[in-house]
């Protein structure tokens, strides 16, 4: 009888310990997910904001907001896509709160091109500014393809998975956006 009563009381122990024990491996595990999604969610969303102060506060918004909700994730190999939808959210609401547009004054964003292009010709820095202006008149969607795809660097079926699209559409309208460009950028 007494071991029966030393079994109820090490069930609950045991129970807790093994509780203990997923919390640390889900720990571990976001932490290395932290590690990989990090600086592409914080260049996503800095080419979303334009400001680095800002887009470091709303890529530790987005982690946290992602370690809160983390026992909402279905499927953990879904993780980069779903950490975006977040980044996407809190980029949004920023804009929404702010009600501020992710545009920069245009000497400001001369300052930068030069900055980043001190290397580059002249040629190349006016091209540079080309390229700028003509994917500013892009619609917001189309902006989003390219922010994505060029600065966040994810594969097709994670940017269709974040935009809720098939790939393969994902795939068309990115190649054909980039053959407009190239077409205005001939102009």
């Amino acid at each position: 009888m007494d071991e029966t009563k030393t079994l109820a009381k090490e069930a609950p122990a045991a129970r807790l310990n093994e509780a203990e024990e997923a919390c640390r491996a889900q720990a571990l595990n976001f932490n290395e997910l932290y590690r990989r999604n990090a600086t592409p969610v914080f260049y996503y969303l800095y080419s979303r904001v334009r400001n680095v102060a800002d887009a470091e506060d709303l890529t530790s918004q987005t982690f946290v907001t992602g370690l809160e909700n983390l026992s909402r994730l279905r499927d953990p190999l879904k993780f980069t896509p779903w950490i975006f939808g977040i980044a996407r959210n809190k980029a949004s609401d920023f804009f929404r709160k702010s009600q501020r547009r992710p545009t920069a004054d245009y000497d400001e964003e001369l300052d930068q091109a030069k900055a980043v292009a001190g290397g580059l010709s002249h040629a190349d820095q006016e091209r540079l500014l080309d390229l700028e202006r003509l994917i500013s008149r892009l619609s917001p969607l189309e902006q989003e393809y390219l922010r994505l795809r060029i600065v966040a660097e994810l594969p097709f079926a994670e940017i269709a998975s974040i935009l809720s699209e098939p790939e393969t559409r994902i795939k068309k309208k990115y190649y054909r956006l980039l053959e407009r460009l190239q077409a205005q950028a001939e102009k």
